[in-house]
């Protein structure tokens, strides 16, 4: 695949050809969609040209307008309705969808450990209801209570081991052995392929709504100089802003604002700022600025407008234009807001284990639901922040030790931070290396019958981790480089560290299994 425009060689970025030939120093491609004819084929000289990549697949937006024979889509969870559109429609005999169950799975699916009737919360005195016990990939447990989950679960007869779903139905009206007519909550079980479905027609019809400047809420502080006012810490010195009559934004924005002022708080803010009157301002006409037509709110006090000294002056405006401001840009974005959400379900959680403490159900409920509406407004966000947890210790103490703004802004840049160690293939590499050998090592302790259940959840995430590798094709080529660290001495040719993970796992397997015999 071509990545670059080059009018010598006649490709354009994104074009797919077929490598015929290696040369010294270059390669003959032909070009997709092109004859076999000679004076169609492309040679690359690679010294000078190496924008090129495999072209197995490309992205949704790098093949839109691109017509092929045949398409083959892999879905997921960052894809919306209008991706979908452009991806499925690229062929023209045939397209095929596929999807990974994994990546479509619901949040309060699992296997199922155990059903059935019992004290609410298995508190002796409770009232009994119907609870169902499932559990993740993660070996998390979660347990859901209700009482017409008792005939959700007759209904749909899984057994222990099967992975299900519990659907939330809403409020269903229904009728008590009295006579009494009410509402009580209504569930469905779902299997493992109507979870996949439901949960892939849902992600691939959303409309994908595109970010707007409240996602961007800190940048647009910091920008404007009022940052602080917010609770946000600026990276921006306003001190070098006004070069050659160009004000700092909080000069112009107090300019301004003192037009809405009465003729004597006007007169009495000149007075005390001469240095606006000398020669360095220039009289102009009269141009309608952005906050030309703000009606704010009143009432919150008076708040000062600085700028820095310069020839020994000082100016300062009075009024309250910088809280004003703050309280314009103090809503926050729905990211911001969900951020803030699972902050709280985080740390109401972190204390309870630090503590020592049981986690409540509620609370448990409570951080499930903030995960599940921070993937909802961001896909991907929840394993992000996670990560981020894992690796950055800045972001651990933003979450335990701030609050508000502050720790929403923290946890933000920290999710930012992640996201870019991730898009290095070499970070991704040293981690992924890290949790394979701690792997390895936990798997090398569990020996015997007795650990069969521990041992076999190693063994669920060391494969899982192999099967991720094998949709990282830039992580396998740099891990080709450094399989010994990760215990494998020799990878055939034609092998791939993927698939020699696979066969490590197997063969080791195979010997534990003749020692125990």
């Amino acid at each position: 695949m071509f990545l670059e425009n080059d009018r010598d060689l006649g490709v354009k970025n994104g074009m797919l050809g077929k490598v015929l030939s290696v040369e010294r120093d270059a390669i003959q491609v032909q070009l997709d969609g092109r004859t076999a004819d000679k004076s169609d084929l492309v040679t690359v000289p690679v010294h000078s040209y190496q924008a090129i990549d495999h072209g197995y697949a490309t992205t949704i937006h790098k093949n839109q307008g691109a017509t092929v024979d045949r398409a083959f889509v892999l879905a997921s969870g960052t894809m919306d309705r209008h991706l979908t559109y452009v991806a499925m429609t690229r062929h023209r005999d045939g397209a095929q969808l596929y999807a990974d169950r994994q990546e479509f799975t619901d949040k309060r699916a699992g296997q199922l450990v155990a059903h059935g009737v019992a004290p609410y919360e298995h508190r002796q005195g409770n009232r009994d209801s119907y609870f169902v016990t499932l559990e993740n990939g993660n070996g998390e447990r979660s347990t859901t209570w209700g009482v017409d989950l008792g005939r959700a679960m007759a209904e749909a007869s899984p057994k222990i081991g099967a992975t299900i779903g519990l659907r939330h139905e809403g409020a269903v009206p229904v009728t008590l052995p009295d006579g009494t007519e009410t509402h009580r909550n209504g569930w469905r079980v779902q299997g493992a392929g109507e979870i996949a479905y439901d949960q892939l027609e849902s992600r691939l019809s959303r409309s994908g709504a595109k970010e707007t400047t409240l996602d961007y809420a800190r940048d647009f502080a910091e920008r404007r100089g009022i940052a602080e006012a917010i609770g946000v810490r600026s990276e921006i010195d306003l001190a070098g802003a006004a070069i050659k009559g160009h004000e700092a934004p909080s000069l112009a924005i107090a300019a301004r604002a003192v037009q809405d002022r009465s003729p004597s708080e006007r007169s009495a803010y000149e007075e005390r700022t001469p240095s606006q009157a000398g020669p360095e301002r220039v009289e102009r006409a009269p141009r309608r600025g952005m906050f030309d037509g703000l009606k704010l709110k009143p009432g919150r006090g008076a708040a000062q407008t600085e700028r820095p000294e310069r020839d020994g002056e000082r100016s300062s405006g009075s009024g309250g234009e910088r809280d004003r401001l703050a309280e314009r840009v103090r809503s926050m974005s729905g990211f911001e807001q969900a951020v803030d959400r699972y902050a709280q379900a985080y740390s109401s959680v972190d204390r309870q284990v630090g503590q020592k403490l049981p986690v409540l159900d509620t609370q448990k409920q409570a951080y499930r639901a903030a995960a599940a509406d921070l993937d909802q407004v961001r896909p991907g966000s929840h394993a992000l922040v996670r990560s981020a947890l894992q690796y950055d210790p800045q972001m651990g103490q933003a979450m335990t030790q701030l609050s508000g703004r502050e720790r929403v802004g923290q946890l933000v840049a920290g999710m930012d931070r992640e996201r870019a160690l991730q898009a290095d293939p070499n970070v991704r590499a040293d981690r992924f290396i890290e949790r394979w050998n701690e792997l390895r090592s936990e798997r090398q302790a569990l020996r015997g019958w007795n650990n069969d259940e521990a041992r076999g959840k190693v063994d669920a995430e060391m494969r899982g981790m192999s099967q991720q590798l094998g949709g990282d094709p830039q992580l396998e080529t740099t891990l080709r480089n450094r399989a010994q660290e990760m215990g494998i001495h020799y990878i055939g040719r034609d092998q791939t560290v993927a698939r020699e993970m696979e066969r490590q796992l197997t063969q080791s397997r195979s010997q534990s299994m003749g020692l125990e015999r």
